[in-house]
C-alpha cells in the first residue's frame, strides 16, 4: 500500500505544470530572453521527454513485482488448499 501511495505521488508532482517545467535559475534566465522563447518550450519538451523514459521503466519493474508477488501469494494458497480469487485476494481468505 505504501508503494502504490508513492507512486501516486510521484504520478501527481510530474503531473504538475510548475514542477514538470522547472529548469536551473541559470537556464531559465538565459532561455527566458525575447527570442529564446520558441527555444524555452523546445526546452522543457525535452525535460520532460527524458523524464518520461525513467518513469516508464521505473512504474513497470513495479508492475512485474507486484505481479510476481500476487502470483506467488496464489501459489502458496493453492498448495495449502484455499482456494484465491484473482480480482479480491481478501474473499479467498475470509473462510479459513
Amino acid at each position: 500500500m505504501r508503494l502504490v501511495a508513492a507512486a501516486l505521488v510521484v504520478g501527481l508532482l510530474v503531473l504538475i505544470p510548475d514542477a514538470a517545467s522547472a529548469q536551473c535559475a541559470m537556464c531559465r534566465s538565459v532561455l527566458g530572453s525575447a527570442d529564446g522563447q520558441l527555444l524555452a518550450a523546445a526546452f522543457r519538451a525535452s525535460t520532460l521527454l527524458l523524464l518520461a523514459a525513467p518513469l516508464v521503466s521505473v512504474g513497470t519493474i513495479m508492475l512485474l513485482a507486484a505481479r510476481q508477488q500476487h502470483r506467488r501469494a496464489a501459489e502458496a494458497a493453492t498448495e495449502h488448499g484455499r482456494f484465491v480469487n484473482a480480482a479480491s485476494p481478501l474473499q479467498g481468505s475470509a473462510g479459513n
